[in-house]
């Protein structure tokens, strides 16, 4: 006998702008020059963005009831779910903020990785040698807990915050962010290439709103969860939109 698959709830529609969660807008900002004017150095204004994302997150995380919710197995995007998403973006800074500080991994409760973060921390300060991201590092224990239980998802992109809070309370913001970094990468080969902090942290947060989009995919689309515009959205997109743009209407249009 063949089993249909379950329908996933039908979403909500979108909140209008009055309606949506203040604490998700975390891009519904004004135009750059009416910005605050911390806002306008550019190493701030890039920290700032990788905050307001995790803040999106962690907001969203009170908004999911149970882990059923984060472990809901998608039907729009095969092989996903909310907290594997999450997964990924909070293992993506992970990386970055590891070879900026020594012991970060020790929340993960993976001791190998700790081991290997402190020593690769000591080779490389030894040998005068930059920090290094791997982004590719293995956190077995990591990647199960955060993808499949709700405390340890909340827990682990607060560790994220709390990681880039420390980064933009560096005395020389602009000058640690303009600081050569070496990332490893398989490409399969395995190569080292040199790159910056400010260009890693970028990357982050690009890759953390492609996630989001997928996130909204699942939550809005399936879960019902309703998430305002910005959400999964690059904040040149939102700056580029004209004076009264105004969302299109969700529609719903899976076809399982």
């Amino acid at each position: 006998m063949t089993r249909s698959k379950p329908a996933p709830r039908r979403p909500s529609s979108s909140p209008s702008p009055s309606q949506r969660s203040p604490s998700l807008d975390h891009f519904a900002r004004p135009p750059p020059d009416h910005m605050p004017p911390e806002a306008a150095d550019p190493a701030v204004a890039l920290v700032l963005t990788s905050l307001a994302l995790i803040d999106a997150g962690l907001d969203l995380l009170r908004h999911i009831e149970d882990d059923a919710q984060l472990t809901h197995a998608s039907l729009l995007i095969p092989g996903g779910s909310v907290g594997k998403h999450f997964r990924h973006v909070s293992e993506t800074f992970d990386a970055l903020l590891a070879a900026l500080e020594p012991g970060y991994y020790s929340h993960t409760e993976n001791e190998h990785a700790d081991a290997d973060a402190e020593h690769a921390h000591a080779h490389a300060h030894a040998h005068g040698r930059l920090p290094t991201i791997d982004y590719d590092v293995l956190l077995p224990a990591a990647r199960q807990g955060v993808a499949r239980d709700l405390d340890i998802c909340r827990a682990s992109l607060a560790k994220v915050r709390a990681g880039l809070e420390g980064l933009a309370a560096a005395p020389d913001l602009a000058g640690e962010l303009a600081r050569d970094v070496d990332v490893l990468a398989v490409t399969p080969s395995r190569q080292c290439m040199r790159s910056t902090l400010a260009r890693e942290l970028w990357f982050c947060a690009l890759h953390t709103i492609h996630h989001y989009t997928m996130i909204r995919t699942i939550c809005v689309h399936e879960l019902g969860i309703a998430l305002p515009v910005e959400f999964g959205t690059a904040p040149a997109t939102l700056l580029l939109r004209p004076p009264g743009w105004k969302p299109p209407a969700e529609v719903w249009k899976a076809k399982l």
